[in-house]
């Protein structure tokens, strides 16, 4: 039983004691058949725009979608879209349609071809509900059925097949909404339009950018996500045809069980619902097909793929015009998704001094969605580890405890003005080795406890001073040896 909220049963009501007929259709029809509350409603009615806009005189409305055959009406704090029958709508323009049947056939797939109003009941033309109520849910593509000559026998006989090409080739990107119906739900595509979308994929090529980087984006993020990226990859491909190489190829190491592509959909799978980081898992091992060698014992190596991997990368953000700030935080990670995380405690603040906590903290949960998806089971010593640095870090951030020196309980000043030392120089080395004994011993970070330790144990201060100067020396005279840390900020201009 279908239970619409005030506002709606209002609207149709307005609409009909005008003259007019109105029925709810698409996505909010569906969601309704599933037992869900959508937030989201759209009425469509044989109304025309003039009529639509004086049946709401009295109720707040916004004409900004008037070019394509829309009006948004606010009824008690609900905004309802509300539009004349259409056939097509291309851009900001609109083919108006005679009939609801028409306008439902352009929906696409049959479960978002379904319109309901009180008085009638479920339109269901296309058996959308069938699609929706079976065991499986399917994505099923409404066709139309057309006459085809064919030779039976080697004589030439008409015969009339149901063609599901117009659901594609008039909105391209409808091949990957599909997927994207199975990535967010339990939906599997229906036999016939697999086919059908296998055999038009060349439709990408006539598809707007910005609605197939927002089909991505809805797979990626979905709670099926891995299944749907590793089932559809021969759709996938023609948007993303980077990824053609990484299907099937084996990685020839102990450490995966899994092909390149397979690991991919499974780190996507387990990666944190965020942008930056699914984005990140599905193109980290990009590189990984041309980076790869074989050692005497026939094992793979895949040394500088994370570079090769940001490189492939940023070629695909640039095509599906990314923007700019999500771009550089994929690439970024991408990037660096295989450096070691540290296990010990220092170190693991040295990173968070020098890269920030935030993109420390992604950089972890990159490295745990990658270390469960490369194993059957992905309880790995490796995933214990990255979550081990991860709720270390939590813990050094929420209690406060010192990774940057500008959190010492001193200051350069409360050295000079007690004489403790003689020079800004001085000062400089004494807040280094006052550092040193706190990120050892984070309960020293205290201002009492620190000036004590200054004035009490000059000597040994001086000691370190003397020791990390050598150090500093000697490396300074290395110059064969790498002076740039392993990482490096992101420009976040």
């Amino acid at each position: 039983m279908i239970i619409l909220p005030e506002q709606i049963k209002e609207a149709i009501e307005r609409l009909e004691s005008a003259g007019f007929d109105a029925y709810i259709v698409g996505a909010c029809v569906r969601e309704l058949m599933l037992g869900n509350s959508p937030q989201d409603f759209d009425i469509v009615t044989n109304a025309e725009i003039n009529d639509i806009m004086f049946a709401f005189r009295e109720y707040r409305i916004s004409d900004e979608g008037m070019a394509r055959g829309e009006i948004m009406v606010t009824i008690l704090g609900m905004v309802i879209q509300i539009s004349p029958y259409r056939r097509e709508v291309f851009g900001n323009r609109v083919m108006y349609a005679p009939d609801l049947e028409t306008d439902l056939a352009r929906r696409g797939f049959t479960m978002n071809a379904m319109a309901y109003s009180p008085k009638t009941g479920l339109i269901d033309p296309y058996d959308g509900k069938s699609a929706l109520m079976g065991d499986i849910r399917q994505v099923v593509a409404i066709g139309e059925n057309v006459t085809v000559n064919v030779k039976i026998g080697g004589v030439p006989t008409a015969e009339t097949i149901y063609d599901m090409t117009r659901s594609f080739s008039s909105k391209p990107s409808r091949l990957l909404e599909a997927v994207r119906y199975c990535s967010e739900d339990e939906y599997e595509i229906e036999e016939q339009t697999k086919n059908c979308m296998r055999a038009n994929v060349t439709c990408f090529d006539y598809a707007e950018t910005d609605l197939l980087r927002e089909e991505l984006q809805r797979i990626v993020m979905g709670k099926f996500a891995a299944r749907a990226l590793e089932q559809n990859s021969d759709i996938i491909s023609y948007v993303l045809p980077e990824i053609e190489q990484c299907v099937d190829f084996e990685q020839q190491t102990p450490y995966h069980d899994y092909d390149v592509w397979t690991h991919t959909c499974k780190a996507v799978g387990y990666a944190l619902p965020e942008p930056e980081i699914r984005f990140a898992m599905l193109f980290h091992d990009l590189g990984k097909p041309d980076c790869m060698s074989i050692d005497k014992n026939g094992m793979g190596h895949f040394k500088g793929h994370g570079e090769r991997g940001r490189l492939i990368a940023e070629g695909i953000m640039r095509r599906l015009e990314f923007p700019k700030n999500l771009a550089d935080e994929i690439s970024w990670l991408v990037f660096h998704h295989d450096v070691p995380i540290p296990e010990d405690r220092k170190e693991l603040k040295a990173l968070i001094r020098e890269l920030g906590a935030s993109d420390l903290k992604m950089l972890i949960q990159c490295e745990i969605a990658d270390s469960r998806a490369r194993k059957v089971d992905p309880n790995t010593p490796e995933t214990a580890k990255a979550r081990a640095a991860l709720a270390a870090l939590d813990e050094i951030i929420n209690t406060g405890e010192c990774y940057d020196i500008s959190q010492l309980a001193v200051t350069k000043r409360e050295l000079i003005d007690r004489r403790l030392v003689r020079s800004d120089d001085e000062a400089d080395e004494l807040m280094d080795a006052l550092f040193d004994i706190v990120l050892d011993k984070p309960s020293f970070n205290n201002r009492l406890m620190l000036l004590d330790i200054a004035e009490k144990s000059k000597s040994r201060l001086e000691e370190r001073i003397r020791a990390r100067t050598e150090r500093e020396t000697l490396r300074n005279k290395a110059g064969d040896r790498r002076s740039e840390p392993i990482f490096s900020k992101k420009d976040k201009k």
